[in-house]
């Protein structure tokens, strides 16, 4: 699995989520926007925590 691209693509998604929250008049859904927001910056933060693992050398 390429990790920095999915953690690309996650903080993509997030600002993505971020943007359409600000257009929900909602305030529940534009809080839910951010919350999924916050749940793909977490998987990108954990997918860039992979990338920096040494390598195992075998």
């Amino acid at each position: 699995m390429d990790f920095v691209s999915e953690a690309a693509r996650h903080r993509h998604q997030a600002e993505e989520l971020r943007a359409k929250s600000e257009l929900m008049a909602d305030e529940a859904t534009r809080a839910q926007y951010l919350r999924m927001a916050e749940a793909y910056d977490a998987m990108a933060d954990q997918e860039e925590r992979i990338t920096r693992l040494p390598k195992s050398e075998g």
